[in-house]
């Protein structure tokens, strides 16, 4: 049922003789699964819709009480309607559900033993609702040949039931198109023309997808455990910044994989392959168990004891080294991938002014932008369901399938939104799949992009713009004049009229001739067609939505779009912005700045602090101690300057999970529990604040690093910590919301239960040795009890209101994961802030003032922000003395930290190379495939040479994370013959 249903809205239908209130405009099949009546299914899903394939949903509709007769429907393809009467009981469907399902399994093999869905398999409990028990097929079945498909999914063909959910989900809702269904009848193939790994970003939820066992986790397999014997608990993924919710199930103190845990607002059903297979750090060899200490007598790294490790961090971080105004000896580095309440004990322990975030400057300064333009209201930060419900969007150098890949995923639904809207017309509902992509058609939404190269969403613009970050700002300025037009002929709409509804309608009719002669730069205009273009989209709708963030690394070009996407809220009001952010937890360094202070003390500032002291220009000593916390400084700084760095300094105290390049140079290297071993607060790119939970308590000396430093700051439990940073920084003052956890279950004297609700003993993992096992620890400051006795996952949603999202989709004939398909259009009615999270700047937004005109003229008045010596805008895009302008190449499997210690994922990752356009190679003397060397100011490398005629032709792409070391301009050699220019490096 739709959250804006009121009681009013509702309507009646009877079934089984009893009566029900419901949506309308639903299909029954929904409506019966939301009521928690067992109706079987298979080809339906709730996000991908009906197409009526299966017919296993089978029930019995009668047109009034006189009709004894009744005709079979199918529940999905069947509209709700007031009156309706129908039967899933009688005779007649319940027949035909056993007898198809029955014709569905004689293909079927007799597997379940062996099969990894077995437990999780949602043929088998539709088997069971279905009332099937007796197999008399006893003819051939059928065989095929599996395939590869990557090492993210098995594939076993022989299991399929033919219900075509896979190709619909890999090829209409994700656009893929290296996956297809071949042959017919009992014949049916789906897989790839060829064998090879899948190509989408999204393949790993075919596991999810397919109702039966032919696709299947893969590394899930190489530590494979049933469904019955895993602990669960719910979390937040901890790679990109938009905040999916996650299940971590765990075993034997090891992840053995990740589901997705439906978030109506951010996720949805499904998760990027990275949320799905990036959790292998978790487990890595090189995840840090005890303390480390260097000795340089031995030449080595000690292990200490717990106390001793706390003895002699409290030695090194004495008070006479720490929070000392003048002469500071002791400076830290946060981190963008931890807790905030990590970083909030090392902000407390060494003072703001000694605290640095562990992100390049310029990132903290686009970071700072953000979170001004959200706390003073300028822009609206939209949620991903938000942006998928709109109108039209403008994606501006942020190539969003590699950076927000959910969002992305959400834009590509958005772009249906056309079609849909047609066909609403024509008096088809939006889950009649079929009939609405057929009446759709290439009708799509307005979705224009911005950026240096094609991507994966280019296929689905209506307007491309590829172009150079510096001819990029002219574009975004064109705009912007465009847009400060409209708002002057609104303010002299409203001069006039007090009739609001009355000026949106003359606005509708006077827009397009207004602008005809409008000048959209001056001194020259480019693009003045696409610009109008794009306008003129934006403007064609209710609720537009301009997306940016922070790939550019280019704080001119965020000021741009933020400027028109402020612009654009004052012409319609539901317009919206999503700034893309880098990492889970980045955004909140955004407000660490202190408004009046042009002062962004990042990771080049932190260098610069130690080893840029030569000048003599700076007001502090050189520090003493560093402590950094989860952040490889050698993703960001040149080898030779971070050893300048660590030389200078007689301490360097590294609290990190996994012993990294920088963990390696420590003098105390103290072990840090991962994502799935602590439980705190991330703050995601769209503000929204949110809790994870421990799914695993940490074991050996692992320790969340607040705890580490706990004596030292006086902070000994979350909720002093929040009180703290909620002091500091007033806007985060909502994180107080979830200092008590024993508030979450209220309605309940037991705890939450942690595994599923299964009739026998667990498996025995150690039965080689002992078939007992040793009791889990049981933590007390979690809801969540690691065993099965506590309140089941279906009672929390369907019985029990409480306030926090269950462990697991478990419910009584629900094994599987499909489970969580029975809860209707929102996942869960309640709205407590364990489930939903908190939006901190909607709360700001409340006591802020509103956009006015003197804000469009402090936008239209203002001065550029001047980008700082190789960062930000260059006035020649040609080659220049100072080189090529290099733009950053985005890709999912290598640009984050923790990616590299996942196996499947660093088999997706790409061959790092040079792309450049054919007519700046023959410039540079370059030809596909040729080694070139690339110097920066700090850096260089060496990459392959790629060629790709439909980039921008004036810039050079490289992979993200060399951009970070090399810079926005580098001189780029060819090298003739290997071995050449080796002194250059």
């Amino acid at each position: 049922m739709n959250n804006l249903t009121t009681e009013t809205d509702l309507v009646s239908i009877i079934i089984d003789n009893k009566a029900y209130h419901v949506a309308p405009n639903e299909n029954l099949l929904q409506t019966c699964l939301t009521l928690g009546l067992d109706l079987p299914y298979f080809c339906w899903h709730s996000e991908l819709g009906s197409v009526g394939a299966c017919r296993q949903c089978a029930v019995k509709q009668y047109q009034n009480d006189e009709d004894k007769l009744g005709r079979l429907v199918m529940a999905c393809m069947t509209p709700v309607s007031d009156g309706m009467i129908i039967s899933m009981q009688d005779t007649q469907s319940t027949t035909f559900r056993q007898t198809n399902i029955e014709a569905i399994m004689t293909q079927h093999p007799h597997d379940c033993p062996v099969c990894e869905e077995g437990g999780n398999c949602h043929l088998q409990d539709m088997t069971a609702i279905s009332g099937h028990i007796n197999r008399r097929y006893t003819g051939k079945k059928r065989t095929h040949l599996n395939q590869y498909l990557g090492p993210m999914l098995n594939h076993e063909m022989n299991r399929c039931i033919g219900c075509y959910r896979c190709v619909r989900f890999y090829r209409d809702y994700c656009g893929g198109d290296d996956f297809n269904v071949f042959g017919s009848k009992s014949h049916l193939y789906f897989g790839r023309a060829a064998s090879g790994a899948l190509k989408n970003n999204f393949s790993g939820n075919l596991a999810e997808v397919c109702p039966t066992g032919v696709f299947t986790d893969k590394p899930f397999s190489e530590h494979y455990i049933r469904k019955w014997d895993l602990q669960t608990a719910p979390t937040i993924c901890p790679h990109c910044s938009l905040g999916c919710n996650i299940t971590v199930s765990e075993r034997d103190q090891k992840v053995r994989r990740i589901t997705n845990r439906r978030h109506d607002e951010i996720n949805g059903h499904f998760l990027c392959n990275l949320g799905l297979f990036g959790y292998e750090h978790a487990n890595h060899s090189e995840r840090l168990d005890a303390p480390l200490m260097r000795n340089n007598a031995v030449k080595c790294s000690v292990a200490l004891p717990t106390g001793d490790a706390k003895k002699q961090l409290a030695k090194l971080l004495s008070p006479e080294r720490i929070n000392t105004q003048t002469l500071p000896k002791c400076i830290a580095i946060g981190s963008a991938r931890t807790h905030l309440e990590n970083n909030a004990a090392l902000m407390k322990l060494v003072g703001q002014d000694n605290f640095y975030l562990g992100v390049p400057d310029h990132e903290v300064q686009m970071l700072h932008m953000l979170c001004s333009a959200y706390k003073n209201n300028r822009v609206s930060p939209f949620s991903i369901k938000q942006a998928q419900a709109c109108g039209a969007a403008l994606i501006i150098n942020e190539d969003i399938s590699h950076t927000a890949p959910r969002l992305a995923l959400a834009i590509r639904q958005m772009s249906r939104n056309l079609g849909i809207k047609n066909a609403e017309k024509l008096g088809l509902a939006d889950w009649q799949d079929g009939p609405v992509r057929n009446i759709a058609q290439n009708n799509r939404s307005p979705l224009a992009i911005i950026a240096s190269d094609t991507c994966q969403l280019s296929a689905l613009a209506t307007e491309k713009i590829i172009t150079s970050p510096d001819e990029q700002v002219i574009l975004i300025q064109e705009i912007q004049s465009l847009l400060s037009r409209k708002v002057d002929e609104t303010k002299s709409l409203n001069d006039t009229s007090e009739n609001v509804e009355g000026i949106s309608k003359i606005l509708d009719v006077s827009i397009p001739n207004l602008d005809k002669n409008i000048q959209a730069h001056p001194n020259t205009a480019p693009y003045s067609a696409s610009a109008q273009g794009i306008v003129d989209a934006l403007m064609s709708v209710d609720c537009p939505i301009i997306i940016a963030g922070l790939q550019s690394q280019d704080p001119a070009l965020l000021d741009a779009s933020l400027n028109i996407a402020s612009l654009l809220k004052q012409l319609k009001p539901k317009a919206g912005f999503y700034g893309v952010t880098k990492q889970v937890n980045d955004l909140h360094f955004g407000l660490l700045i202190k408004e009046d202070e042009d002062k962004y003390q990042g990771i080049d500032s932190f260098i610069d602090r130690i080893i840029g002291q030569e000048g003599g220009d700076s007001p502090h000593k050189t520090p003493d101690t560093l402590i950094i916390l989860e952040t490889d400084l050698y993703r960001y700084v040149e080898a030779k300057r971070l050893e300048t760095l660590f030389d200078t300094v007689d301490n360097i105290i590294v609290i990190d999970q996994l012993l990294t390049p920088t963990a390696q140079m420590a003098d105390l290297l103290l072990p840090a529990s991962s994502f799935a071993e602590s439980q705190g607060c991330y703050l995601s790119s769209e503000g929204r604040l949110q809790h994870g939970f421990a799914t695993i308590s940490a074991i050996n000396q692992r320790m969340m690093p607040w705890v580490w430093l706990a004596e030292l700051t006086d902070l000994h439990n979350p909720a002093q910590l929040h009180h703290w940073l909620s002091q500091q920084i007033p806007i985060l003052a909502p994180i107080e919301s979830f200092s008590n956890l024993a508030h979450i279950n209220l309605g309940s004297q037991f705890r939450i239960a942690g595994q599923p609700r299964r009739a026998s003993a667990r498996t025995a993992i150690h039965a080689v040795s002992d078939v007992k096992e040793q009791m889990p620890i049981s933590e007390s400051d979690t809801p969540f009890v690691q065993t099965m006795e506590g309140v089941e996952g279906f009672r929390q949603t369907q019985v029990q209101m409480i306030t926090v999202l269950p462990a697991n989709a478990w419910s009584p004939k629900w094994n599987s994961d499909q489970g969580a398909n029975r809860s209707g259009k929102t996942s869960n009615k309640s709205h407590s802030p364990w489930i939903l999270g908190i939006k901190i700047f909607s709360h700001a937004s409340l006591t802020s003032k509103q956009n006015s005109q003197s804000d469009i003229e402090q936008i239209n008045d203002k001065e550029p922000i001047k980008p700082k010596p190789n960062q930000g805008i260059d006035s020649n895009p040609e080659i220049t003395s100072a080189g090529v302008r290099l733009v950053p190449s985005a890709n999912l499997y290598a640009d984050f930290e923790l990616t590299r210690y996942s196996s499947s994922i660093q088999f997706m990752s790409p061959e790092s190379n040079l792309k450049v356009h054919p007519s700046l190679a023959a410039s540079l003397k370059l030809t596909e495939g040729q080694e070139a060397l690339i110097q920066g100011e700090h850096s260089a490398a060496r990459l392959m040479c790629k060629l790709d005629k439909n980039m921008s032709p004036d810039v050079a792409l490289v992979p993200n994370p060399l951009f970070t070391l090399l810079g926005q301009r580098a001189k780029i050699i060819s090298l003739k013959k290997k071995g050449e220019h080796d002194d250059a490096l």
